[in-house]
């Protein structure tokens, strides 16, 4: 929850209302939803057409007047381990502490006395729902009423994917200008960046936001957190003590550079959990990592096209076309590619996932399930010997991947793991690495291993390593290791 603690210093009894409603010439549900972009979160109201953001790691599902604020990082490890497809938030707008302290200063901007403020320490609850799934999004956003969408989205998504949660939040109404103000105070407070999802301010002193090049009244002493919207060009209060705000005083004109809300993709994420950082990686160790694996690679392309011609035909043979199985995935730095291996599943496979969910094995968002009836003949025998992911070699050649690095995972899978997500994307994912040598396939256990190899080697990345996971890998291939490297989850 964002909260002040005892000791926090505001404005005289209330900040005044903006006489336009107003700040940067946004509204309060706009300012609402810049927070929530900053977290990679999309807010979705019911009844609301509005566009999806493929970058959104989370939906927040909620009222068309109904604004929401709580702390997403106390929620992250829940989110993160218990996969659930709905998780349903019960916020309940406690305070911490009894009672807070005011600076009071006169219209002069005078400082006249301390008070404290005594408040209630339970005040009441609002629901609302967290999603990665955009179908469940989009089922909320087509009903007509509250009722429609709890039954919609229930009869959805099956009960043991749903989680109920209680923590501690605030819910505002748009209607309400006392709620506006409200929900403004606390970002003014906690928001330390508003930038980053805001484009079109400046931050020209420590904790002062304003319209990027707005000139600001000379001879007046500024302490952040310090808020200031479009001002007339009138004298000013001689002394601003934050946290404070001064809204908009008039309709800024149209202008291509004034304040909007930043698309989620455009956002540097903030806030967010990170265990570790990346690891510099010196510019002769990518050089020569690259020129090894086209040279690897290439020579590897010429020795196995007739192997790679004959399996083509066995494939043929069992279960037609197509040949090979293309999925996206996320590269260096996140961008899209086509990653492709030869098709080692039925060609209906895709449509069986679902009813076959209660045989996962897996703790995460990979699909693992043991005698796996969606494999084929040759498809079974291609994942033992790993030679299913031969024509990898190509996105090796096109830039796309290299021989050694984390797994190459889809949009959908990353998103679970957003505290870790800069780290993996940093580097090129690989055809093989630590995760497919080691990991054990204890129930429970398979996505912490991921995450954990993964950001070992990217933390420990040499050219010594990776010439050792090579190694491994064609020893685990030749002499079989049935436990670990023949598994694949798709």
């Amino acid at each position: 929850m964002i909260q002040a603690s005892p000791t926090t210093s505001t404005p005289s009894p209330s900040t005044p209302p903006s006489p336009t409603g107003r700040m940067w010439g946004l509204s309060a549900a706009q300012l609402h939803d810049a927070y929530w972009h900053a977290r990679g979160v999309q807010c979705i109201r019911r009844g609301m057409k509005e566009p999806f953001q493929r970058a959104a790691e989370l939906y927040l599902l909620i009222e068309p007047d109904q604004l929401v604020l709580f702390h997403l990082a106390s929620l992250s490890d829940r989110l993160t381990w218990n996969n659930a497809a709905v998780t349903r938030l019960r916020l309940t707008d406690a305070n911490d502490f009894p009672y807070s302290e005011h600076v009071v200063v006169d219209d002069a901007g005078y400082v006249q006395r301390i008070e404290r403020r005594y408040r209630p320490r339970f005040q009441g609850s609002t629901r609302v729902v967290l999603t990665p799934n955009r179908r469940i999004a989009r089922i909320w956003m087509a009903s007509m009423s509250r009722r429609e969408g709890w039954d919609r989205v229930r009869r959805a998504v099956p009960w043991s994917r749903v989680d109920h949660l209680k923590c501690a939040g605030m819910a505002f109404d748009t209607h309400d200008p006392r709620h506006n103000e409200r929900l403004l105070k606390h970002l003014v407070e906690h928001w330390t960046d508003p930038g980053r999802s805001i484009k079109g301010i400046e931050e020209s002193e420590k904790g002062v936001w304003h319209i990027t090049g707005q000139p600001l009244p000379p001879d007046t002493v500024r302490i952040g957190p310090l808020w200031l919207g479009y001002l007339q060009a009138t004298d000013s209060q001689p002394c601003m003590i934050g946290p404070a705000w001064v809204g908009d005083e008039m309709k800024p004109p149209p202008s291509p550079e004034m304040p909007a809300v930043r698309d989620i993709i455009d956002v540097e994420w903030a806030d967010q959990p990170r265990t570790s950082q990346p690891k510099t990686t010196s510019t002769s160790y990518a050089i020569g990592k690259r020129l090894f694996d086209v040279v690897v690679c290439a020579i590897a392309l010429i020795l196995a096209s007739p192997l790679m011609i004959f399996i083509s035909l066995l494939i043929m043979m069992e279960d037609g076309l197509p040949i090979f199985y293309g999925q996206r995935r996320l590269g260096r730095q996140g961008r899209q590619f086509q990653c492709w291996k030869f098709r080692s599943m039925h060609r209906d496979a895709d449509q069986l996932t679902e009813e076959l969910e209660a045989y996962n094995v897996c703790d995460g968002p990979q699909v693992y399930i043991r005698n796996d009836p969606r494999v084929t003949r040759i498809g079974r025998y291609l994942r033992i010997t790993h030679l299913d992911e031969l024509p990898q070699l190509i996105n090796v050649l096109l830039g796309q991947m290299s021989i050694v690095g984390p797994r190459p995972s889809p949009d959908d899978e990353i998103q679970f793991c957003p505290g870790w997500r800069d780290l993996r994307l940093s580097v090129r994912p690989g055809i093989t690495g630590l995760w497919q040598l080691y990991r054990t396939r204890e129930p429970g256990e398979d996505f912490q291993e991921w995450i954990k190899y993964d950001i070992e080697y990217v933390q420990q990345a040499n050219f010594a390593l990776d010439v050792s996971i090579m190694f491994r890998t064609v020893g685990a291939i030749l002499f079989g290791r049935p436990d670990r490297a023949s598994d694949k989850t798709r």
